[in-house]
């Protein structure tokens, strides 16, 4: 069954808010970029890295960390996000300074809010730069899945991009989109893991060349100076295939589900991308119906020929 999301992902700073004066300006310009992705009516908007933060950078360690908001409850950042999501129905994914709650520092958070306001979960950034460490931010400990209404979905927070582990992790999950909230863009290794990992991946980041990718590596949207906000519209019910011994399969199966199923090549990479279109079967039940070996099930059945295939010593 077709799974349409539609992501939007705002590329704008506002620098910092430390105090009142500063944040109500900052929430001001903020509200606006929301409030204008709001009118493609995504499911779920992404932004920045630290998007806002409440202490200036030049701040001591510890106002940073007592200034951190302490979650569930929260504060200023918490409570507008939690209204700016609940006033137009969509999940927002917002990163900002969290309060440790044993007050051993904070976290860079990527907190996730659903259509009624609420904190459906957190993910605090697994690899801190070295510099965030020195400055108090404590390092997460692992992949977060969260389930949503239209999908599974995590997060990443700027340098995670660089650690294949984790990266790992997220799709021995089952994640489906998963959200970079940055300050770097991450240029071809975006798409690269988007690819590698066969999901899609959608960034947010201060400035230019936030993407929305898919699963084949594609970028279906990309921001620049000129246009911050980006939106797709993306299939989760889809699948890569390799072509190897699938090519009569695939065939059969478009013969069968004609407009129901979108069937694509990817022809340097040797690999199909099918997407259910229909409204009652899932890409997973046609792959099961013409017994079509998925991209991962071939790799894994070539790995254990080859074991069969080794000579002795």
């Amino acid at each position: 069954m077709a799974r349409f999301v539609g992501v939007s992902s705002i590329s704008f700073s506002t620098g910092t808010g430390e105090d009142t004066e500063k944040m109500q300006r900052a929430m001001g310009l903020w509200e606006n970029y929301i409030d204008t992705a709001s009118l493609d009516k995504p499911d779920i908007i992404i932004l920045p890295e630290i998007f806002l933060q409440n202490s200036a950078s030049s701040s001591s360690k510890e106002e940073k960390n007592e200034k951190a908001d302490l979650l569930p409850e929260g504060g200023a950042i918490t409570e507008f996000i939690s209204h700016k999501s609940k006033e137009h129905r969509a999940y927002i994914f917002a990163s900002y300074w969290r309060r440790d709650e044993k007050d051993r520092g904070r976290y860079n958070s990527a907190v996730l809010f659903d259509r009624e306001g609420k904190v459906v979960g957190v993910y605090d950034k697994v690899f801190p730069t070295i510099g965030e460490m020195e400055d108090g931010t404590l390092p997460g400990k692992e992949a977060k899945i969260f389930q949503t209404d239209f999908g599974r979905i995590g997060a990443i927070i700027c340098f995670d991009l660089n650690f294949q582990e984790l990266l790992a992790d997220y799709k021995s999950k089952g994640v489906e989109l998963l959200c970079m909230l940055s300050a770097f863009r991450g240029g071809f290794m975006v798409n690269a893991n988007a690819f590698k990992n066969q999901i899609f991946i959608a960034t947010s980041t201060p400035g230019e060349n936030s993407v929305i990718a898919d699963p084949l590596g594609r970028t279906m949207a990309e921001s620049s100076a000129y246009g911050r906000i980006i939106f797709a519209k993306i299939n989760l019910d889809s699948q890569i295939v390799h072509i190897d011994y699938n090519q009569q399969r695939v065939a059969d199966m478009k013969k069968k589900y004609q407009k129901y199923v979108k069937i694509e090549v990817a022809s340097p990479e040797a690999v199909y991308f099918i997407s259910s279109l229909h409204p009652e079967k899932s890409v997973q039940d046609m792959i099961k119906e013409f017994e079509v070996e998925t991209l991962d099930d071939y790799l894994n059945r070539a790995r254990s020929e080859r074991i069969k295939y080794l000579p002795e010593n």
